[in-house]
């Protein structure tokens, strides 16, 4: 019995181990080390689709993504543009608000112009643009050709990789477009939408070649509408540039501009312009110009080469709850006429400074930046009707637009006569400070008036700080010739007015240096 024990415990162990590898085989084989040890196939990688709800929702979605892309890519072209070198630089890096479009070739491409240092020989940089004719118009920034060298100096890039040799048709400083041409036919043409009808909130691509990629879309949404945006040479427009753009969070950088700004039907409505930044790329606000304003330019552009831009003649302000209760308005609305150009439409129309423009043609306006762009889309001998606030009543105007002045000559303060000064005047004090209002005024010599041009008035000689008149931005040296709706003849005059209106707001006529009158409006503290 003992001997047969070993072949016994031999037996025991061979069957042992065959049960341990089959098990090894069959139980354990799925455990990646076995796996790998034994040779089996592949992991198989990434799990079950995840259960959404309205897939098929997203899925259109995207289609539709899909099919905006392709249908307005094509109508986008690139612009090169060779330009003299800049003897210097004039733009402000510290200014939040640039034009984009402009990149050296060099190590900093792409960045916008506003950074270039002057550089020996041309410089090169790229835009975007927008077919609008099938035969080689198209729609783009002024900023982007304006300094073009005249020969060779523009040429645009189709997406179809054709490059065609293109001339500056016209410019418009004022809104920042520009129609250049190419000699080529059936080409692809954008659909113009309505930028009267969009929202913030709504979607929208844009469409362009940003850092010179070509043929980008990006898509966000309107951030705003009405933006008052000034990034305009003010040399250059004569402070006649109108800032009233769609605001949008879709990714626009360096060489957008020109490049278009499209709805979900394809349509653009907007022409990218401007990016608000601090590095000179996207930080999450772009600006493009509104597609109506745009095609009345482009009209006159291709027709005539310039535009026929009517104007009435005044320099507006917005208005204030302040202003709004010195000038009797239930609440701050309108436009206020600050100044009224000599022989302008507005003068010929019976318009006053300190008249409230209400509406344009029944349009209501409450910003200078949308009065601008009603009457930007009207030529000079066009008829427009505006609603005037004026004395505590509403009455209408009908106004034939006049084309641009040569001169920003503006209506002086009628100098009136010497007689009206009284004898109470010359004996009354010569200053008085006013705690309550923080300002300090002096009556007018004879030689200041001559100065000022006017014929009544004090002198602003102090203004204290944190006070009413400093928060109001009374200027200092410049003339009150009316507070109250009240002609003011001296310092004496000028308190008792004041006085006589506290608790109350009220309306303050100001004449500069340059003799140019402006209003200002505050509030009298009550005690």
């Amino acid at each position: 019995m003992l001997r047969k024990r070993p072949y016994i415990a031999a037996i025991f162990l061979v069957v042992l181990g065959l049960v341990f590898g089959a098990t090894l085989v069959t139980g354990f084989g799925s455990w990646k080390g076995m796996n790998l040890a034994f040779g089996a196939s592949d992991p198989s990688l990434g799990g079950p689709l995840p259960s959404l709800p309205n897939d098929a929702t997203i899925a259109n979605l995207n289609g539709s993504f899909v099919a905006i892309a392709k249908a307005v890519q094509p109508t986008i072209v690139q612009i090169n543009v060779k330009t003299e070198a800049p003897k210097i630089s004039k733009n402000d890096k510290n200014n939040p608000f640039h034009f984009f479009g402009f990149g050296d070739n060099g190590d900093d491409e792409g960045m916008p112009f506003q950074f270039h240092m002057p550089q020996q020989g041309p410089e090169e940089g790229i835009g975007s643009g927008v077919i609008i004719t099938t035969d080689g118009y198209i729609l783009t920034n002024n900023h982007v050709v304006k300094d073009a060298a005249k020969k060779g100096g523009v040429q645009v890039k189709m997406t179809d990789k054709r490059v065609f040799d293109a001339r500056v048709i016209g410019t418009d400083p004022t809104t920042d477009l520009a129609v250049i041409k190419i000699d080529a036919t059936g080409l692809p043409v954008a659909a113009l939408g309505n930028s009267d009808d969009i929202a913030v909130g709504q979607m929208v691509f844009a469409v362009g070649n940003p850092m010179g990629l070509e043929s980008t879309v990006t898509q966000g949404i309107i951030s705003s509408l009405g933006r008052p945006v000034n990034i305009f040479d003010r040399s250059e427009t004569n402070n006649y540039g109108i800032s009233n753009f769609i605001q949008t969070d879709a990714a626009i950088n360096p060489g957008n501009s020109g490049g278009g700004l499209f709805n979900i039907r394809g349509e653009v409505v907007g022409i990218n312009a401007a990016i608000a930044s601090q590095t000179g790329t996207w930080m999450g606000y772009g600006f493009a110009i509104p597609i109506n304003l745009a095609k009345e330019v482009v009209t006159d552009l291709i027709k005539t080469g310039k535009v026929n831009r009517g104007y009435i003649g005044v320099t507006i302000k917005g208005v204030d709850q302040t202003e709004a209760q010195a000038l009797g308005l239930d609440r701050p609305r309108g436009v206020r006429i600050d100044q009224v150009t000599k022989g302008g439409a507005g003068e010929a129309a019976g318009l006053r400074e300190n008249d409230v423009i209400l509406s344009v043609d029944g349009r209501e306006v409450d910003e200078s930046n949308q009065l601008q762009s009603l009457i930007a889309m009207h030529h000079a001998g066009d008829h427009v009707t505006l609603r005037i606030w004026r004395d505590g009543k509403e009455l209408e105007k009908t106004v034939t637009l006049k084309p641009r002045p040569e001169a920003n000559e503006v209506a002086s303060n009628d100098t009136g006569s010497d007689e009206e000064q009284s004898t109470e005047e010359s004996a009354s004090k010569s200053t008085a400070t006013l705690d309550n209002i923080g300002m300090t005024v002096r009556t007018l010599t004879p030689e200041e008036k001559d100065k000022f041009h006017v014929s009544n008035g004090v002198m602003i000689t102090d203004i204290q700080p944190a006070s009413e008149a400093f928060d109001r931005a009374l200027p200092r040296g410049a003339v009150v010739t009316e507070a109250a709706h009240q002609k003011v003849k001296n310092a004496s005059d000028f308190e008792r007015i004041v006085n006589a209106n506290k608790g109350k707001a009220m309306g303050l006529m100001v004449t500069d240096s340059k003799g140019d009158s402006h209003f200002y409006a505050l509030r009298v503290p009550s005690e």
